[in-house]
């Protein structure tokens, strides 16, 4: 079997008691949790794409949807997690292929003296998941 009789089979974040947030029917990965991927699909995976942010502004959850880029899975990968709506975002995406393992990581960082962003807490991030199946 070659690489091009593979198919890319997609799928969304599994939720993982303990390591995702569920809302509004996405389950986001909690900052500075270590993923395995075997809790995410006994299949190698091909790529990692975020999908969306899940932050709290004075308790009131909302979600970022982000460009969906998919990140392949080669070596170790720093993944900057950015949007244009969510200006105060710092984050990044650190993808470890051998060792099968990522994490988010992330911050919201007041860029202005606006004293809203004070308020905001980063509470995950939406992944989608794609492994080549034949």
């Amino acid at each position: 079997m070659n690489q091009s009789s593979l198919l890319p089979h997609s799928f969304p974040m599994p939720e993982i008691p303990g390591v995702t947030v569920t809302h509004g029917g996405l389950h986001y990965l909690q900052p500075e949790l270590l993923l395995d991927f075997i809790s995410v699909s006994a299949q190698p995976l091909a790529s990692v794409t975020p999908v969306a942010v899940l932050y709290a502004d004075i308790g009131v959850l909302q979600r970022i949807d982000l460009r969906k880029i998919p990140v392949p899975i080669n070596g170790r990968i720093v993944y900057p997690v950015s949007s244009l709506a969510l200006p105060s975002l710092r984050a990044r995406l650190i993808i470890n292929g051998p060792f099968k393992k990522l994490k988010f990581q992330g911050t919201l960082i007041a860029a202005t003296t606006e004293p809203s962003v004070q308020n905001m807490t980063l509470i995950g991030l939406a992944l989608e998941f794609t492994t080549l199946q034949s």
